[in-house]
């Protein structure tokens, strides 16, 4: 994978507080890696810290990150960059919840592209160990025509 210098919200259409990732691993057009540090303001936080559901989330922004960048290099910097529409077609998970302050690594992976559909695999990891597998269907809605 390569690692081009590129703002994060160039490439991610969400913004803080719902933007999760802290920081882009390294990406290239089929794959992508994130870290992220768990914080008390994060959604679905709770006295057991933030709940497991979170990582689906977590896929969803990092597999943002490698198709964001091909609507980059291919449309410009000015491109319409609405995000895609999200179904969970499969989500393991180790963890209930996880505690603020945890670092999570996030890998995911182009299983399969046509158009504007997308099949992702994404593994989350804390020190090393996996922590959810999901499979992740995308579908990015057509741009608005301009008059």
């Amino acid at each position: 994978m390569t690692t081009p210098r590129i703002d994060l919200e160039a490439l991610v259409p969400h913004r803080r507080p719902m933007l999760l990732i802290s920081e882009i691993i390294t990406f290239d057009d089929q794959s992508a890696a994130t870290r992220s540090v768990v914080g008390h303001d994060w959604p679905l936080m709770g006295p057991d810290g933030v709940n497991a559901l979170i990582l689906i989330e977590l896929v969803a922004q990092t597999a943002a990150i490698n198709n964001g960048w091909e609507l980059f290099k291919r449309d410009g910097p000015g491109t319409d960059r609405r995000g895609w529409i999200v179904g969970i077609k499969s989500a393991r998970f180790q963890v209930r919840a996880i505690a603020a302050h945890t670092t999570i690594v996030v890998e995911s992976v182009n299983q399969f592209a046509y158009d504007n559909f997308r099949e992702i695999q994404g593994i989350a990891t804390i020190e090393g160990k996996p922590v959810a597998e999901v499979t992740l269907q995308l579908v990015q809605a057509e741009p608005l025509a301009t008059p």
